[in-house]
């Protein structure tokens, strides 16, 4: 296992003691190193100065689009590149994912719907993998529960605790968990509904498909004799349904989920 070496501060200052250097076990993983808004501008940078993907570009490049200072890039390039979020085609160049260049784009337009693009990623590496897990025992965690299963799978020493509540920061971020007001985290129910502006009129759902005549009751115009004017075996059905958002601000979780469920029931032809 690497090791990677640090000051001891026990040497009381002006002593002519030689400092010691103490050692400090490294994580098996990467783990994040800077906030998680530096992450998302970093994120969004790589998408930006590679040009949509099209070019390699190198941490210099990317805190160039970005403001922040080389040495911030620099230091997150480890973890973004282990957790596929950017690729590696030559040492010290990195390239944006497809799902990172899709996420930096719509992120203009509408963030809390991009994230799903980055979730797509993170669902696959070791801490995505190992939070679905848990949740599947437990259905919430505290924020130490969270951090402690985050570094026994990692590696982590004491002193890697701050970048595992950076870690944790970034999941909650994307929409992998969740954190209640009293602290407590649980599994985030992903839940994708467009949203251009606001106010809203889109035409949300529009489903086509061949409907038995056996499984639905017959319909016929008004004033239709009988026998003339009915679905035949199969008929071509179009569904439009035109919502209307009056303001996005008002629009919570809860009224998401209600709105998902009734579209399904709409569609499932349920009357």
């Amino acid at each position: 296992m690497s090791e990677e070496s640090v000051e001891s501060t026990a040497v009381p200052k002006g002593s002519d003691q030689p400092r010691v250097k103490s050692q400090k076990l490294a994580a098996h993983y990467a783990l994040p190193l800077s906030s998680v808004e530096a992450i998302i501008k970093i994120i969004k940078g790589y998408a930006v100065a590679s040009n949509g993907g099209e070019s390699a570009v190198n941490y210099k490049d990317v805190a160039s689009a970005t403001g922040l200072t080389p040495s911030v890039v620099s230091r997150n390039n480890t973890f973004l590149a282990e957790s596929q979020i950017i690729t590696s085609p030559k040492y010290g160049f990195y390239i944006p994912s497809e799902a990172t260049v899709k996420f930096a784009r719509e992120s203009a337009w509408d963030e809390p719907n991009a994230k799903r693009h980055l979730r797509s990623i993170v669902k696959g590496t070791w801490f995505g993998s190992l939070v679905a897990q848990n949740f599947s025992m437990r259905s919430t965690l505290s924020r130490d529960d969270l951090k402690k299963v985050l570094a026994i799978k990692s590696g982590a020493s004491e002193g890697d605790s701050d970048s595992l509540s950076k870690l944790i920061d970034f999941l909650s971020y994307i929409g992998i968990i969740s954190e209640s007001e009293n602290g407590v985290f649980s599994r985030q129910t992903e839940v994708d509904v467009p949203v251009l502006a606001d106010p809203i009129n889109v035409v949300a759902l529009a489903k086509e498909g061949e409907i038995p005549s056996e499984k639905r009751p017959e319909r016929r115009p008004e004033n239709c004799p009988q026998g003339t004017g009915t679905l035949g075996s199969f008929a071509r059905v179009q569904i439009n349904l035109n919502i209307t958002i009056a303001s996005i601000s008002e629009l919570n979780d809860g009224d998401a989920l209600k709105l998902r469920a009734w579209i399904q029931n709409v569609l499932r032809g349920n009357d």
